[in-house]
This record gives structure tokens, C-alpha cells and sequence, in this order.
């Protein structure tokens, strides 16, 4: 495991399924993304972040929309939630290839949302219904970091209607950084042996599907053989019987003027 001198061990990742913060949307501002989450050796590059040892993947901020920018086939959303730094939030437009005739739900990547461009002004469409400068926007994604500055790269996206669903979304963030991310995340050694015991009977079962899989492409490969050998066998009997009693030169097809 590693260890700094200040914070809780890091464990290692096949542990972190257990973990509460993995595999949920983490309700947290702009400001902790730029300045709370840190980096570990050995898992740069891989899009996830440490909050004390809580790994991080995925994360929801609630603020406005104050821009929207082009940037080549990415849509770039600035949202400030007031938390004392803004942060971008990057839509890929969706790649069709030439030829393609398929329908798809959106123009980009998530299937809600679609991106009109006006005399070269972006204009951001929500369910089909334009989106404003100034609105209040619940925003779900993955963090990528884009010339040094941490962003997130958009998942989900939804209106927030009025101000009492904004104060109730951060009461969510409040209780969720009070109640879960203010303690280290901690496993017991009997949990950790419980992991580690599931962990093995699961490469177990896959090693022993692999063998039967091969086994079986073995076996059925050597039937596959066999089968087409004696097709070929019984074919060219038949070629034999049928030029056994043709004529000398019948199997010759002559031009008329031969």
C-alpha cells in the first residue's frame, strides 16, 4: 500500500469496487476538483483522483452556465458554481462516418444533448429545448486534465428548475462531503481478505472456462477436420464415377468454328 506521512493509506485497486466513492456520481464544487483531488504515483493517466484515500472517478457539480466556446469537434461549457473557481465541462461532437445513413439520437456524445452552430455561435440544446446563458445546470462527468487545468468531460446533464432544487442539490453536496468524504475510507482486514478470497475464485472460474473453451476448439476442430476431409473424399468419388462413363474428350467444349 502506499502511505504519505499525512494521509491514509491508498489501497490498492483491486479494492475499489468496496469503495462507496468509485462508482458514484461524487457531489462536489469546482473549487474541490482544481484544488481538492490529488494525483497518486502509479495510476497517472487513468482519469481518477484521490480525496484522502476515496478514489474518484466520477463526479456532479451544480452552478451556471456562463459560456459556451467551440473548440474544433468539442463544445466547451464554463460553469461557476460559486464555490470560488469555475470550471470547463468538454461535449465531443459525434464522429459519423462518410456513408453512414444510421440515425442517431443527438449530435454528439450524450444522446440528450445536441449542439446547434449559428454563424459560427454555438447554441446548446438540452432534451430538444435551447439552454440559456444563466442557467442553472446539474453537470455529471469524468475529469481529464487539458493544458495543465483539470476540466470534465461530459456524461449526463440536467435543468435544474428553481432555486429551491438548487439549495436542495447543495444540501446534497454539504452531506455528502460532511458524511462521507471528511473520514478516510477504511477496510478491515477481514474485509480485505474477503475481497482477495472473491477476487481468486473468480480468475479460478475464468482459467477453468479458458481450459474447457480450449478443449472444446480442440476437439471440435479436429471433428471440423475430419468432416471436411471426408466431403472432399466423397466429392471427388463422385467426379470419378461421373467421368468413368463419359465420352473420350466430352469434358473438351469446343468453339463453333473449331
Amino acid at each position: 500500500m502506499t502511505t504519505h506521512p499525512t494521509d491514509p493509506p491508498i489501497y490498492p485497486k483491486r479494492y475499489w469496487d468496496a469503495s462507496t466513492t468509485f462508482n458514484n456520481w461524487n457531489k462536489l464544487t469546482a473549487l474541490d476538483i482544481h484544488e481538492s483531488l490529488r494525483t497518486e504515483p502509479g495510476f497517472e493517466g487513468q482519469n481518477v483522483f484521490f480525496h484522502l484515500n476515496h478514489p474518484i472517478r466520477f463526479v456532479r457539480i451544480v452552478g451556471l452556465l456562463v459560456d459556451i466556446e467551440l473548440r474544433g469537434r468539442y463544445t466547451i461549457l464554463t460553469i461557476d458554481d460559486s464555490s470560488g473557481a469555475c470550471i470547463d465541462v468538454k461535449i465531443t461532437s459525434r464522429y459519423v462516418a462518410a456513408g453512414d445513413e444510421a440515425e442517431y439520437p443527438s449530435n454528439t456524445t450524450v444522446d440528450n444533448i445536441d449542439v446547434h452552430v449559428q454563424w459560427n455561435l454555438p447554441t446548446l440544446h438540452l432534451d430538444s429545448k435551447p439552454v440559456a446563458l444563466g442557467s442553472v445546470l446539474e453537470v455529471k462527468g469524468t475529469i481529464s486534465v487539458f493544458r495543465n487545468a483539470r476540466q470534465l468531460e461530459l456524461k449526463r446533464l440536467f435543468n435544474v428548475p428553481d432555486t429551491n432544487a438548487e439549495a436542495a442539490a447543495w444540501a446534497k453536496t454539504a452531506k455528502w462531503k460532511k458524511d462521507l468524504l471528511s473520514q478516510p475510507w477504511m477496510l478491515t482486514r477481514q474485509e480485505r481478505e474477503t475481497i482477495d478470497e472473491r477476487i481468486r475464485q473468480e480468475e479460478q472460474a475464468e482459467r477453468a472456462w479458458a481450459k474447457r473453451k480450449q478443449e472444446w476448439d480442440a476437439k471440435h476442430g479436429i471433428e471440423r477436420r475430419r468432416y471436411e476431409e471426408k466431403k472432399e473424399a466423397k466429392r471427388k468419388r463422385a467426379d470419378a464415377r461421373m467421368n468413368a462413363g463419359a465420352l473420350r474428350g466430352s469434358g473438351i467444349l469446343r468453339a463453333p468454328w473449331e
